[in-house]
């Protein structure tokens, strides 16, 4: 019985070890179960965060819904509206409220890139809160778009790290949890003996990791679909702010486009020099610029869109902006302009005032009306109108005044009215012009002016033709009687002295007639019979007057046969050079020749040189044939004893010219001439042309070696000032004087004066057309140096001068054999 009992005690204490050992697997087993049991419990309690990743992914998804309620309700779209903008404010914040729990604060800190993310959204979401009942208002949505704009980088790094954090975190606890079931699975496998309690323990707890882990499945794909869903969100919502953005742009430029438009409406409209109006069918203003208002004496405030035409016209008649006659007339045209539809334009005027008014009917109803003030224009169109056919120093008509109505005169032929026409032209003007100067010469002119109006009838005509011309057209003369009369009238006018500011000068003038008869039809006919007539009477010795006669036309055609003769006799040779002498009027001896032109015609015969030079000088031939005379005279001296001297006379009109010092030089040089035995005589005629050119052409001869003499001294104007001026070496006293030295007058006093004159000078003095001893003998007598003229021989030719030297006839005055011969002598 007891050793049963001790068996029984032994089993039992082997039955306790195995027991002991089963219980002591199963205490480590229990252990083991209970590790492994905390460790998924922890592994389940961390994978039950990663929700966190699903709250951060839905705040996003909500803020972007938030975004694009609020850009809908900013574009007025139609699903849009205030109530749906503040329930995804509501949802927005519930989603803030988890984000903000400590759990998902620890769950994401670290991460730099995620640091005061929740902050940030937490604080401009709670700044929207006060703007949503504002939200009506204009720029509050777009504030509201300003302050959640810049989250959406935030959150979408927040969701980002909360992603990338969560799918590390369930891989490295899939494996964790893999390792722990192959554990648990070979504990359980070697513990089956150790109960039912531990498998039922071990199943239960492979259902709850089974549940676990389909949780988890679950779970990554919910977050794996979250993801994409982000993403694709996202991207529309970048697109839809791209296409926002872009309608802002659009919009914007619109606003400025439409700015800038409307202020070069304003600027164009407010700077043009019209006034303009624009009204409506119901005569109402639509629109009006300030040239308008300062026209028509109007305030803004008066003109404001609407405002009625016809209290605006009482505005402006009340104010007297314009004259109320000028007012009242635009505004009675317009009436009836409105009335009838059409466009076009008007001019309102009174005496002191003018305004152009344009209207244009406008295509959708009413009008626009401009308004300018042209009383300047007008006033300059006047005084240009004026100044078109007046002359501007006399205030006479013009030329064309005068054609225009002499072209009348002649076109009317129903009424025709006779008339004479007088050519006036004032005589020497160029001498007093020159020599007093031009302002005098124009207080001249006006004073003629004057004087010629004065002369003649209210109906008559006086106009300057230019320069010193006048014209003048004698209405209804009642016969030749009447045209003499007016003619002695206007001489005898002009010829009164006058005062041009204290200087007393006179002045005369020459006129030629022409009178129209019933053929007459061209008034450049008539001119050119004027003019002929005039140069007739400056012919006969100007201060009268001379009519026009058939056979002036013949002496006109005669001078332009004449000037075509002196083109042929040029080059034809016809001309020839004859010689006077010139002696010493103490001694008889004589000193030199005068060069003296002739032209031999082959129809006409011998021409005298009072005919054919001034045809010559007007032509301007006389440059080419005084060049000829010049180099054939220099190239005859070198055959006289080097004693005799040659005097050649210049043409004024060869002054005119740059070439004649080179052209004197040149003959000189190619006839071999000594330049002190030529003397070159000039006319106080060339002197008045250009007194300053002429005096430096003169200087330039003088340096040449030449000597200057002044010719027909005591005829022109101001002859002393030329001798203080100029270099003259010699004074030629004109043969009008020397033929009063047999008669009474005053021809003694003034060669004697003349005579001393040259002498204090030291200039010598040549006295011309001496044709008596007794003339001889009262030149010597006072002094003068040299005497030319018939008494001691005529013009000769040059084989004539050759011969007389030859025989003797001109005599040489010894001289002592150290000293050249100075002078030839004359029986």
């Amino acid at each position: 019985m007891s050793r049963r009992s001790k068996t029984t005690r032994e089993l039992r204490r082997e039955a306790r070890l195995p027991l002991f050992a089963v219980l002591l697997l199963f205490a480590i087993a229990a252990a083991s179960t209970s590790f492994l049991t905390i460790q998924q419990d922890t592994t389940v309690n961390r994978l039950a965060s990663y929700d966190d990743a699903f709250d951060a992914g839905q705040g996003a998804i909500e803020l972007l819904r938030l975004q694009d309620a609020v850009g809908a309700f900013a574009l007025n779209r139609p699903d849009a509206s205030a109530s749906i903008v503040a329930l995804r404010y509501e949802i927005l914040q519930n989603r803030l409220d988890v984000l903000n729990r400590p759990s998902f604060l620890r769950f994401i800190s670290g991460h730099v890139e995620t640091d005061g993310v929740v902050q940030v959204l937490t604080q401009n979401v709670d700044a929207i809160g006060p703007l949503l009942p504002k939200l009506g208002q204009a720029g509050v949505a777009d504030q509201i778009g300003d302050l959640l704009a810049p989250l959406d980088a935030g959150m979408t790094r927040l969701t980002a790290v909360t992603s990338t954090l969560v799918s590390n975190q369930i891989e490295w606890d899939q494996d964790r949890l893999r390792r722990l079931h192959f554990i648990s699975s070979a504990v359980n496998f070697g513990l089956i003996a150790i109960g039912v309690l531990l498998i039922i323990l071990l199943l239960r707890d492979n259902r709850l990791m089974l549940r676990a882990n389909e949780r988890l499945t679950a779970l990554a794909d919910d977050l794996r679909r979250t993801s994409s869903a982000l993403s694709t969100a996202h991207a529309a919502v970048a697109a839809a702010n791209e296409s926002l953005a872009m309608q802002n742009a659009t919009l914007r430029g619109r606003d400025e486009a439409l700015r800038i438009q409307n202020a070069r409406f304003d600027a164009a409209l407010n700077n043009m020099s019209q006034g303009l109006l624009m009204a409506g069918d119901d005569r109402r203003l639509i629109v009006c610029n300030k040239r308008f208002r300062e026209m028509f004496g109007l305030r803004p405030q008066e003109v404001e869109p609407g405002a009625g035409l016809d209290e605006l016209l009482h505005v402006t008649m009340e104010r007297q902006a314009q004259p109320l006659l000028l007012i009242s007339e635009i505004h009675q045209r317009l009436s009836g302009i409105w009335s009838a539809g059409e466009g076009g334009q008007f001019y309102a005027e009174t005496d002191h005032a003018s305004i152009q008014v344009v209207y244009v009917p406008m295509s959708e109803g009413g009008w626009v009306v401009t308004y300018e003030d042209i009383s300047e224009r007008r006033k300059v169109e006047a005084n240009t109108e004026y100044l078109a056919h007046h002359d501007v120093l006399t205030g006479l008509p013009n030329r064309l005044a005068f054609t225009l109505r002499l072209n009348h005169l002649l076109a009317n032929r129903v009424n025709r009215r006779r008339f004479a026409l007088l050519f006036v032209d004032v005589d020497d003007f160029k001498d007093v012009n020159d020599t007093l100067g031009h302002l005098a010469g124009d207080m001249l002119l006006v004073t003629i002016a004057q004087r010629l109006r004065a002369s003649v009838r209210e109906e008559d005509l006086v106009a300057r033709l230019g320069g010193d011309e006048f014209a003048i057209l004698q209405m209804m003369p009642r016969d030749r009687t009447d045209t003499l009369a007016l003619a002695q009238r206007l001489v005898d006018s002009i010829d009164q002295p006058y005062d041009l500011e204290g200087r007393r000068i006179s002045s005369s003038i020459s006129l030629g007639i022409a009178v129209e008869d019933e053929g007459t039809t061209d008034a450049e006919h008539l001119f050119r019979n004027a003019d002929m007539a005039l140069y007739r009477a400056k012919a006969a010795g100007r201060n009268t007057w001379q009519f026009f006669e058939p056979e002036m036309q013949q002496e006109v055609q005669t001078r332009s046969t004449i000037t075509a003769d002196l083109r042929t006799a040029l080059k034809e040779d016809q001309f020839e050079i004859f010689y006077q002498p010139v002696v010493q009027a103490e001694t008889g001896e004589l000193v030199q020749f005068e060069g003296l032109l002739r032209w031999n015609h082959h129809s006409l015969g011998s021409v005298a040189p009072g005919r054919f030079i001034p045809i010559a000088e007007e032509s301007r031939l006389i440059v080419p044939i005084g060049e000829m005379v010049l180099r054939r005279a220099c190239a005859e001296a070198t055959r006289w004893p080097c004693q005799v001297r040659l005097a050649v006379n210049l043409s004024p009109v060869q002054f005119a010219g740059r070439g004649l010092v080179g052209i004197v030089e040149s003959a000189l040089n190619d006839a071999g001439l000594d330049p002190s035995r030529l003397e070159l005589e000039i006319t106080e005629g060339a002197l008045l042309r250009d007194s300053e050119q002429v005096s430096v052409v003169l200087r330039q001869l003088r340096s040449l070696g030449v000597t200057i003499a002044l010719d027909d001294f005591g005829t022109g104007y101001a002859s002393l000032s030329y001798l203080r001026q100029l270099p003259f070496d010699k004074i030629k006293i004109d043969r009008s004087f020397i033929m009063g030295l047999n008669k009474k007058d005053d021809a003694m006093p003034i060669i004697e004066a003349v005579v001393s004159l040259a002498r204090n000078l030291s200039m010598t003095t040549t006295a011309e057309g001496v044709e008596t001893e007794e003339q001889w003998r009262l030149l010597a007598a006072m002094g003068c140096t040299y005497v030319q003229g018939y008494l001691f021989d005529r013009p000769q030719s040059a084989a004539s001068v050759r011969h007389k030297i030859a025989t003797g006839e001109y005599i040489v005055p010894s001289l002592p054999a150290s000293e050249e011969p100075v002078g030839l002598g004359i029986r």
